[in-house]
């Protein structure tokens, strides 16, 4: 992911890449990053302080539930037939990193 990669090019600390990366939000996610803040703290969950645990609820709030298995699936049935070794290496690993 870019923003990922952002972070370990300018190494960003774990505990400022959610303020960081929410900080340039607007309009929608805007609206969806207040409200997952006013819900943690109503019902006593803690704060998010961590990219990986934002992450996880980022996905789970915006991807669908098939999106996994579809990955998964593509991933399983990966070949590389006509596809030179060095593409087929790239698709195999970008597969990877999406699952």
């Amino acid at each position: 992911m870019k923003v990922e990669q952002l972070f370990e090019f300018h190494q960003v600390d774990q505990e400022r890449r959610v303020s960081l990366a929410t900080r340039s939000f607007q309009g929608p996610s805007m609206y969806w990053r207040t409200s997952l803040i006013k819900n943690l703290t109503l019902n006593n969950n803690p704060k998010i302080r961590y990219w990986n645990e934002f992450r996880i609820v980022l996905r789970k709030c915006h991807m669908p539930s098939y999106y996994d298995r579809e990955l998964m699936y593509k991933l399983q049935r990966l070949q590389q037939g006509d596809m030179i070794v060095e593409d087929y290496r790239q698709k195999m690993e970008l597969l990877i990193l999406r699952v």
